[in-house]
């Protein structure tokens, strides 16, 4: 035997369906549009103001900003700090220097990808085209506060600090 439903149960259970579906697309179309910002993400404008109200002098670059800050006795450790175009992420960057590639050995090259599995949410990046070694962060765009952001900043310039020995070779 076959059930048998009214039309009006049938449309019902169609909208009820449809309703509770919403959220979703919407959150889907959301996703798609570069300029999205997820709850409690920063924008360049708010992340320049917290950067600023945490102490540092962010420099305006074509990407993000630029810091600078002491770390350890004899360092000053300089961080693009930056979003992602899709403002889903916020990185760290740190230019390690130049690399004369034909001069670095495989264990050089070894160690430095060693290291990422004890640095880690930071990495070590080559980037052939500029001939430059990289140490980068990469966090989710999502509830930062300035407690955080300085957190993950000085445990970054740690690692640019504790890693040096790695990349010695560079210029």
């Amino acid at each position: 035997m076959t059930p048998k439903f009214s039309k009006s149960f049938l449309f019902a259970t169609l909208a009820c369906g449809l309703t509770a579906l919403a959220p979703l697309a919407a959150q889907t179309a959301a996703s798609d549009d570069t300029t999205q910002v997820a709850v409690g993400g920063l924008t360049n404008d708010s992340l320049k103001q917290m950067l600023t109200a945490m102490g540092y002098s962010p420099k305006a670059l074509s990407k993000g900003f630029l810091i600078s800050f002491k770390g350890g006795v004899d360092w000053t450790i300089n961080v693009q700090v930056v979003l992602s175009p899709n403002l889903t992420k916020l990185g760290m960057n740190a230019n390690l220097g130049k690399v004369d590639e034909a001069s670095v050995t495989t264990t050089q090259w070894a160690d430095l990808m060693v290291a990422n599995g004890d640095i880690d949410p930071s990495a070590f990046y080559f980037d052939r085209t500029q001939g430059k070694l990289y140490l980068h962060r990469s966090l989710d765009n999502r509830a930062i506060t300035p407690d955080f952001l300085r957190q993950q900043i000085e445990a970054f310039g740690g690692n640019v600090v504790s890693t040096s020995k790695l990349w010695e070779f560079t210029k």
